[in-house]
């Protein structure tokens, strides 16, 4: 009996490990549909797939959650959750995007459309990715109302 539960917690911990090596977006396709599915329906899957572990990124949401810095990939889970369970997503459009080689950056303002306290709100997000071994990961996450 013992030998089948150790069996078992190997098997749990390994059905991570895939995602932790995968722990960025492959292309900025991916990126764009991790980001839209993410922010569009509340998501936090779907958004730390793209912060590589290690990693530290930037998130401040002024107005919905107290805490913003630097954070890693399972604090940025966490605070995402806490957000996601005070707000209700319910729209995510991209507006502009712009790649800066020299930085090795890309640029993506959206609109996301969210509800606090029974009201629609309208916020810009503006999201840095940057190139890390051919894929891209997230850099910072900052939203402003409008």
């Amino acid at each position: 009996m013992k030998t089948m539960k150790l069996w078992t917690k190997v098997a749990f911990v390994l059905l991570f490990v895939p995602l932790v090596a995968s722990a960025q977006f492959r292309d900025l396709d991916a990126a764009m549909s991790n980001l839209s599915r993410g922010f569009g329906s509340g998501d936090v899957q779907a958004i730390v797939a793209g912060i590589a572990d290690g990693d530290q990124v930037m998130l401040q949401f002024p107005g919905l959650v107290d805490q913003n810095g630097f954070f890693g990939r399972d604090q940025a889970a966490y605070l995402l959750d806490g957000l996601f369970n005070k707000v209700d997503p319910s729209e995510f459009e991209q507006l502009s995007a712009r790649k800066v080689s020299a930085e090795g950056q890309y640029h993506i303002t959206a609109r996301w459309t969210v509800k606090t306290g029974g009201k629609s709100e309208s916020r810009d997000l503006y999201i840095t990715l940057r190139a890390k071994n051919d894929r891209w990961s997230i850099a910072s996450i900052r939203s402003a109302s409008r």
